[in-house]
């Protein structure tokens, strides 16, 4: 993960952030700072958490609109998340 901190970003985004579990800043400072998109597995790896804890986190952060996800037509076929700007 880079240098980026929960001090560096937005007051509106980490006002979002401080009313969501601490797993769901750290799979939003992950997306924000690394390579995106990123799938769950991606994540669920970089994170050093359960699939269950990121995906239950990315739901959290896609109802708080902090992030998107779209379908990656691979084999097999899953979502990539990224950070809405």
């Amino acid at each position: 993960m880079s240098d980026g901190t929960l001090a560096d970003l937005d007051d509106d985004v980490r006002r979002r952030l401080e009313e969501l579990p601490p797993a769901a800043a750290l799979v939003y400072l992950e997306l924000r700072n690394g390579q995106q998109p990123r799938t769950l597995k991606q994540l669920a790896y970089d994170t050093m958490r359960p699939r269950s804890t990121v995906h239950s986190a990315l739901r959290k952060l896609h109802e708080a609109d902090l992030v998107s996800c779209s379908p990656r037509y691979h084999d097999p076929p899953t979502s990539e998340w990224r950070v809405n700007e």
